[in-house]
């Protein structure tokens, strides 16, 4: 693969309180994909679903069903019976390379604003166009000593808004950041499953917008506040995932903590509790729809891959004395021991057996550090 680019970029202030920038990008791609598979040990089990899935002709099924009566039937030669795979066939001569040439290009570029509303407040927005290359995905041949087979996935651009303030108030005190967001997105690039295979799809339209906002309060000298709440609404608007979520894109997510600061006789204890939050989340985007996965090696017929609302809470503790070189640490992560997973799925999700990978238990520790 060889990639080129070209690129600039400018800002240029208006006044002392108004400033813009621009820039512009041209990328462009030349690369070479290549696949193939080859089979040690042919499969009575592939054979079968060659049969039932209609990869063999109708005039040859009595012949199949011969070789497989055979008792030397995994010893065959090519020549006489196929070279059947279970989970993907063999390319031509059982492993020869198949490869296919693409080229693409195309521009990406951004436009932002920053205002100086007054000395303690700014205001700022962004426009920009992104864009992720051209996909080649490629997969197995339908049936055994076929060729490889590729298919172009257009490139994914997403045209992307934000409007936004920061703020200092009370003195610097109290610090505020919010926005609000929109991301428009056309020939969303997501991942499908066929057999046991992830191959790379055209999703077609998709849109995300919300707000984020954080604030930080220095209530006194020993004594931080702060907080963080964000609403993403994510959604595919359409083609083969109409109206689900995005994956791993809750519509709600919120922190809160503090850091407290207690002097003592030769240095310093800080304790910083946090609690984290987030709502209901999918692991891929098909949202375990059972009707979104009837090209499953098996099929997944319950909705079961997700996780709902959660919270954690997590403690630290830290003892810094004055002016050592040394520092003691205790921590808790968890500390409810709320029960989560943080993933689902995967391959195994195409054999009926999917992976769940539950998310860090209670756990504590006592951490010791030395600065030399």
């Amino acid at each position: 693969m060889t990639s080129y680019d070209v690129f600039g970029d400018v800002t240029y202030a208006f006044t002392d309180r108004f400033e813009m920038s621009a820039g512009l990008r041209y990328t462009r791609d030349d690369k070479t994909t290549g696949y193939a598979s080859s089979v040690e040990r042919r499969s009575a089990l592939g054979a079968l679903l060659g049969l039932q899935t209609g990869a063999v002709p109708a005039t040859q099924v009595p012949s199949f069903l011969a070789a497989l009566a055979n008792p030397s039937f995994a010893a065959l030669p090519a020549g006489l019976f196929p070279l059947f795979g279970l989970t993907a066939q063999p390319t031509t001569n059982n492993g020869d390379f198949s490869y296919f040439d693409s080229e693409d290009d195309g521009l990406t570029w951004r436009l932002t604003a920053r205002y100086e509303l007054t000395d303690e407040t700014n205001l700022y927005a962004n426009y920009a166009r992104g864009r992720r290359p051209e996909v080649i995905s490629a997969s197995g041949p339908s049936a055994p000593s076929g060729a490889a087979r590729f298919t172009p996935v257009d490139a994914e651009t997403v045209d992307s808004y934000e409007v936004g303030a920061k703020s200092a108030l009370l003195d610097g005190r109290l610090r505020v950041d919010g926005a609000v967001f929109l991301y428009n997105y056309e020939n969303f690039q997501t991942t499908i499953q066929q057999g046991t295979q992830f191959i790379t799809t055209n999703a077609g339209e998709a849109k995300s917008y919300g707000f984020e906002a954080q604030a930080n309060f220095a209530v006194a000298s020993t004594l931080d506040l702060f907080a963080t709440y964000a609403y993403n609404h994510s959604r595919f608007e359409n083609g083969i995932y109409d109206g689900n979520q995005f994956r791993l894109s809750p519509d709600h997510a919120a922190s809160i903590g503090a850091t407290w600061r207690l002097p003592t006789t030769g240095g310093e204890i800080e304790v910083q509790p946090t609690y984290t939050w987030q709502s209901k989340v999918f692991f891929s985007d098909d949202n375990d729809i059972p009707a979104l996965q009837t090209q499953n090696f098996v099929a997944d017929l319950i909705q079961d891959e997700y996780q709902d609302a959660y919270g954690l809470l997590n403690i630290r503790v830290r003892y810094t004395p004055e002016g050592g070189n040394w520092g003691l640490e205790a921590f808790g992560e968890n500390v409810l021991d709320e029960k989560y997973i943080k993933d689902a799925g995967n391959t195994g999700d195409a054999l009926g057996m999917p992976t769940f990978i539950a998310g860090r238990p209670a756990a504590y520790g006592l951490v010791f550090k030395l600065k030399l």
